[in-house]
């Protein structure tokens, strides 16, 4: 009788919590083909400020989490990956990328990089939440997660991964959206 109890328990929290988690979109990358270009894809469709240009690198177990495949930039100066969603106000989301700095040669202040979640345009903006990243080294994942609450006037948000520096390499992986209540 005392199973039965804890695993009818169990079934309902389990069941709850699945209830409670919206996924709005959850980019891996494993689907797509290597070399695909990231800004093409018809469902979740990526953006980017500037000219950068994005790709799926394939190389195994190179990924976050020992994946085999991510979204690489080019070298071009100040490039960003940009998802935009049109999302609830009052509504909690948990936004998560996973980030990877490579061919900076050992050059600390080229790994710099920012993650993003905000609202609005240059002049009128709200920062939902952000990371910005000062040398946090090359060739190694690093996840990053923001919760954050939608304000009414601001359901237009921009989630963001950038980086400065010309020549580097970044790499982003498991680019997720989840809606938490």
């Amino acid at each position: 009788m005392k199973h039965f109890i804890l695993g009818t328990i169990l079934f309902f929290t389990i069941t709850s919590t699945l209830h409670a988690q919206q996924t709005i979109f959850d980019q891996t990358f494993e689907t797509l083909e290597e070399g695909a270009n990231v800004l093409k894809l018809k469902k979740g469709k990526f953006a980017t400020w500037g000219k950068g240009k994005w790709q799926v690198t394939e190389q195994k177990k190179k990924g976050n989490n020992k994946s085999n495949k991510f979204a690489s930039s080019d070298g071009v100066e100040g490039t960003t990956l940009v998802q935009y969603a049109n999302l609830e106000a009052g509504a909690t989301y948990e936004f998560s990328v996973a980030v990877k700095i490579t061919n900076a040669g050992g050059v600390a202040w080229k790994t710099n990089y920012s993650v993003k979640a905000m609202s609005g345009k240059k002049g009128d903006s709200h920062e939902y939440g952000g990371d910005i990243l000062k040398e946090p080294g090359e060739g190694k994942w690093k996840e990053h997660k923001m919760k954050f609450t939608v304000i009414e006037g601001r359901e237009r948000v921009t989630l963001s991964v950038y980086r400065w520096a010309k020549d580097i390499v970044l790499n982003v992986d498991d680019f997720k959206l989840v809606k938490l209540k």
